[in-house]
């Protein structure tokens, strides 16, 4: 009978729950499950609700209205440019990250495969635009691009490319694969991460509360 009673009271709560809507960029998962969860442990009447991707494409979605309360972007200059349309009430850059080099630990092929983001979507694969100028491959390579930075990963991972440019934070997920260069910070744009709450969100009071939360939290915490 307890156990029923308990069920009940867990049904009624998440019935009742508020709803947010958190836009992240794909390389932010385990960090906002992670966080979002404790959150939701801490506060039972919030539920979050995740869409992960590239930057980029995250950010053409809220400006063509998608019903979304919470944006939180791999590229700051993105979210300034949403805080000037007044997308979003303002922004705040509160994790930073690096850019490294990874490579398949198996694959032998004769004609090297490298993969990025998407520089026009995905801010990884701009900053990996920077960083090939700045500190070019001595190796021939073929070039091809992703839709964000965790498919680069993926694809390394599985040995469908030999080489892939993602972020430090990414590397943790390795197991096929390992890191051969870390690029200079001085090679590329600051990668930042910005969180901003949407303008039109009906749940701004609850949103800009996990805003202070993640405030001062790192990727570890």
């Amino acid at each position: 009978m307890k156990k029923i009673v308990i069920l009940f009271v867990l049904l009624v709560q998440s019935l009742l729950a508020t709803d947010i809507l958190i836009s992240g960029a794909a390389s932010l998962k385990e960090y906002l499950n992670k966080n979002t969860l404790e959150y939701e442990k801490q506060n039972p009447d919030i539920n979050f609700i995740l869409n992960l991707g590239g930057s980029g494409t995250l950010k053409n979605q809220v400006e063509q209205g998608a019903p979304v309360d919470i944006v939180f972007l791999a590229d700051r200059d993105m979210m300034i440019d949403l805080k000037n349309k007044k997308i979003i009430l303002d922004e705040f850059p509160i994790l930073e990250n690096r850019l490294v080099l990874i490579r398949n630990m198996h694959n032998k092929n004769s004609k090297v495969t490298l993969a990025t983001g998407d520089p026009k979507y995905v801010p990884a694969g701009r900053y990996a635009e920077q960083a090939l100028k700045k500190e070019p491959l001595d190796m021939n390579h073929s070039l091809i691009y992703l839709k964000d930075v965790r498919s680069v990963l993926n694809y390394v991972e599985l040995g469908e490319v030999d080489y892939g440019i993602v972020y430090l934070t990414d590397t943790k997920l390795l197991k096929n694969s390992e890191v051969v260069k870390t690029f200079d910070r001085s090679a590329h744009d600051s990668i930042e991460y910005s969180i901003g709450v949407i303008t039109d969100s009906k749940n701004k009071n609850e949103c800009i509360k996990f805003l202070n939360f993640l405030k001062g939290k790192n990727w570890d915490e």
